[in-house]
């Protein structure tokens, strides 16, 4: 691949990504606005939902698949993967909202916005054939276009109807239309995807050998999704008045944790295969660069927060945080903290060390679970979001140890 080319796809796949994953945080403002904070608190709890049961359907992610050099696996058995979990996505859901007794109006919300993230899920494979054919750049656009034309559509119908179920339904429909016209239409330039029905068991035979291969790359990316989720769920229950304003104080965590994969990602590659060559020195170097970036890029929002991050959330939202200004700075904090169980992470994937993370992040979330079920009810959105930073420091601690004593091993061999 030429460097033009992997400019290109840099390029395209970094502004795509950023504008999908500022995708809620726009919509939240727009919410605010448009609709009041109330209706923030729903929404912003739907959505934290849907991104939690999108961890499922993308499983073992992209990655998986776009390894697969060898062929072992039908690109098609890959999308029947996802299409067997995007339905299981909605069927959770379902079981979901029945089980919590919400009224029709939340749960159709939620349904709603798991059926777009069900779709994402699905177009997250059909991304892997392109990436396999050198076609990033493809996929960074395809995210742009269904990303604003998807939030276009949303303000649009939102300001005619003031109604977030039809507002949101307009966002499914933008990205159904696009993976038909758009992402189908591409990836089969580069090759046949058609679901052949003569082939339908080889392909569902397939998928769960897929599914049984990733099975614990998803368990560990879901505990990390899961954390944030966990303080917000005992918020929207005991005290749900509060679940608006603690899905706008979540907002600097993804911005925190956007940065941390851009300055990871382009050198996911390099590590691999310092790591593989046994040349750790060097790949502790990579590691502590990225750490002490992402670090200084934390104290600085921090600061940033302290300063005029009150003034600014009252500005941007016309809503009063004069009274969440603390909770605001503990999230930032926890926000730093869950960029560095992100990037340990990747570490200990890269280093096959699955076992660790997934026990690390099992058992501080059960905890959490506990202690959140209990403190919440009486603190609040103060309990919620001091239990999320102390459990992502808890992680970070952790993990970090876990990546210094196979890393100090690995270089005395």
């Amino acid at each position: 691949m030429s460097k033009s080319t992997l400019k290109k796809d840099y390029f395209w796949n970094t502004i795509g990504v950023f504008l999908q994953n500022a995708t809620s945080p726009l919509l939240l403002i727009a919410i605010t606005r448009i609709n009041g904070i109330d209706t923030t608190g729903l929404f912003s709890f739907a959505f934290a939902l849907s991104i939690v049961l999108f961890a499922f359907g993308l499983w073992g992610g992209r990655t998986y698949q776009v390894s697969d050099v060898k062929r072992e696996f039908d690109h098609r058995s890959y999308i029947v993967a996802r299409i067997i979990l995007a339905v299981s996505m909605v069927a959770v859901a379902i079981l979901f909202v029945l089980a919590n007794g919400y009224d029709m109006y939340k749960s159709t919300v939620i349904l709603v916005l798991v059926v777009y993230k069900a779709v994402e899920s699905i177009a997250d494979s059909i991304y892997g054939v392109l990436q396999v054919h050198n076609g990033l750049s493809y996929v960074g656009k395809s995210l742009l276009y269904k990303s604003a034309l998807g939030l276009i559509a949303f303000l649009v119908v939102d300001i005619l109807t003031g109604n977030i179920i039809l507002s949101s339904i307009a966002i499914v429909l933008v990205n159904v239309i696009f993976v038909v016209l758009y992402d189908v239409h591409l990836a089969r330039k580069f090759e046949d995807i058609r679901i052949k029905t003569n082939f339908i068991q080889v392909y569902v035979r397939e998928a769960g050998a897929i599914l049984k291969r990733t099975a614990v790359i998803f368990a560990v990316t879901f505990l990390a999704t899961f954390s944030i989720n966990i303080p917000r769920f005992f918020i929207d229950k005991y005290d749900s008045e509060q679940i608006g304003y603690f899905g706008i104080l979540a907002m600097p965590i993804t911005l925190i944790a956007l940065f941390m994969s851009f300055i990871l990602q382009p050198n996911m590659v390099q590590l691999t295969k310092m790591y593989g060559r046994g040349n750790y020195q060097e790949f502790k170097k990579v590691i502590n660069k990225v750490m002490a970036v992402t670090l200084g890029f934390g104290v600085v929002v921090a600061i940033g927060t302290l300063v005029v991050g009150v003034p600014l959330l009252n500005t941007i939202f016309g809503v009063d945080f004069s009274q969440h200004k603390t909770e605001l700075m503990i999230m930032i904090i926890g926000g730093i903290a869950n960029a560095f169980v992100a990037i340990f992470i990747v570490l200990l994937t890269i280093m096959r060390k699955f076992k660790a993370q997934f026990y690390t992040l099992l058992c501080t979330n059960l905890l959490l679970v506990v202690v959140s079920s209990i403190l919440v009810q009486g603190y609040g959105i103060l309990a919620g979001v001091s239990l999320f930073a102390l459990a992502n420091i808890a992680q970070t601690i952790i993990l970090m140890s876990v990546y210094s004593t196979i890393l100090r091993k690995k270089s005395s061999e």
